[in-house]
C-alpha cells in the first residue's frame, strides 16, 4: 500500500479526470471519472488536488492581454531620423593630404616663394566630423547639411629652412646645418560646414501606415551615388612649429606655439563624392594662408577620403 496517496483531477478531458497518485512505492497516473472527486458547476479552469486530509482547488481565469500600442508618432520620428542621418555624408574621420597653390591656380611657386614649398606626402590632414544636422528638401534626395568638426592640419616644409616672424612679416633662413628630420607647421582648429547635398537611391519617407503594418523600416547606402558641395570655415585656436634635428649626436625637438601671421580662421570650398558608404572630398582656401601683406600670397587645398563614417 502507498503511505500516502495524492492525487490532481483537471476538467476538460471529455468528461474525465486526470488524477496522480504518489506514495512510498512509487508514483502513478490514470484517468478516472471524475464526479467522485469533482463537483458539480465547476469550470473548466478548476484544478482540484486531494489527499487523505486536504482538498486544495486552484482556480484559474483567462486573462486578456491587450496588443502593444505603438507610438506612431515617435516611431515615424525614429525611422525619419535614421533615414535622415544614413543618407547625410559628414560625421566620421577623414585623412587627406595638404598643398599650397598660387592664386592663379598652379603648385608651382614662384622663386621668391620656394621656401614655403612643401613635402606633399607628408603634409597630412585629419579631421572628427562629430555632429552633424541635415534639413530636407521634401525628401532624402536633396537637403542642406552643417555640422561640427576638429581639424588637424599639417605643413612639412620641403627645404631646410627656419620659420621667422615679426609683426609685420613671415620669412624664413635657409640653413645647410642642422638638417631637419622634421620641419612642420601644424594647425588645430574648430569646423562648420554648410553644404547642398544629393542622394539618389531611393528610400521611402516612413507613414504612420507602414508603421501600423509593422514593416521594418531598413534602410541602407548601397547603390547610393551622393554629390555634395558648399563651404567650410574653420576657426583655428591652436598653432605650434615643429622641428627635429640631431645636433653633436643628440636628438633635439623645437617646439614653438606662435601663429606666424597665418590667419586664424579659413573659408574653404568643399565639394564630395561617392558611391554607398565611400566619400571623397576635397578643399579649395578662398582665403589666403597669411594675413594680408605679411607673407607670401598662397592658397591651402586639401584632398582626402572619409576613413571611417560614424553613421
Amino acid at each position: 500500500a502507498f503511505a500516502q496517496e495524492d492525487s490532481t483531477a483537471t476538467e476538460g478531458l471529455d468528461g474525465r479526470a486526470l488524477e496522480i497518485y504518489a506514495g512510498s512505492k512509487g508514483a502513478k497516473m490514470r484517468v478516472s471519472n471524475p464526479y467522485d472527486t469533482l463537483h458539480e458547476g465547476d469550470k473548466n479552469d478548476t484544478i482540484r488536488i486531494t489527499t487523505a486530509r486536504k482538498l486544495i482547488t486552484i482556480i484559474t481565469s483567462p486573462r486578456t492581454i491587450e496588443p502593444e500600442e505603438i507610438d506612431v508618432e515617435q516611431e515615424m520620428r525614429e525611422d525619419r531620423t535614421e533615414r535622415r542621418n544614413l543618407f547625410t555624408y559628414w560625421s566620421g574621420l577623414e585623412i587627406g593630404l595638404n598643398n599650397f597653390m598660387t592664386p592663379g591656380g598652379s603648385f608651382d611657386l614662384p622663386e621668391e616663394d620656394k621656401w614655403m614649398e612643401l613635402e606633399a606626402g607628408r603634409s597630412r590632414w585629419f579631421a572628427i566630423n562629430f555632429m552633424e544636422q541635415k534639413f530636407e528638401f521634401g525628401s532624402h534626395h536633396a537637403g542642406l547639411l552643417t555640422g561640427l568638426g576638429l581639424e588637424f592640419t599639417s605643413y612639412h616644409f620641403a627645404n631646410n629652412v627656419l620659420l621667422a616672424a615679426d609683426a609685420d612679416s613671415t620669412y624664413a633662413f635657409t640653413e645647410d646645418l642642422p638638417g631637419y628630420s622634421k620641419n612642420k607647421f601644424r594647425q588645430i582648429g574648430l569646423r562648420v560646414p554648410l553644404m547642398f547635398e544629393f542622394n539618389t537611391k531611393r528610400a521611402p519617407l516612413p507613414t504612420e501606415e507602414l508603421i501600423l503594418s509593422g514593416k521594418d523600416m531598413d534602410y541602407d547606402r548601397k547603390g547610393n551615388f551622393h554629390l555634395a558641395f558648399g563651404v567650410v570655415g574653420s576657426w583655428y585656436f591652436d598653432t605650434m612649429y615643429k622641428q627635429k634635428y640631431r645636433e653633436d649626436g643628440e636628438r633635439v625637438k623645437d617646439r614653438r606655439k606662435a601663429s606666424y601671421n597665418t590667419l586664424p580662421y579659413r573659408l574653404a570650398a568643399r565639394g564630395q563624392i561617392g558611391f554607398g558608404s565611400l566619400n571623397l572630398f576635397a578643399e579649395y582656401g578662398l582665403t589666403s594662408f597669411f594675413e594680408d601683406g605679411k607673407g607670401p600670397d598662397l592658397v591651402p587645398v586639401s584632398v582626402g577620403i572619409t576613413l571611417l563614417g560614424f553613421n
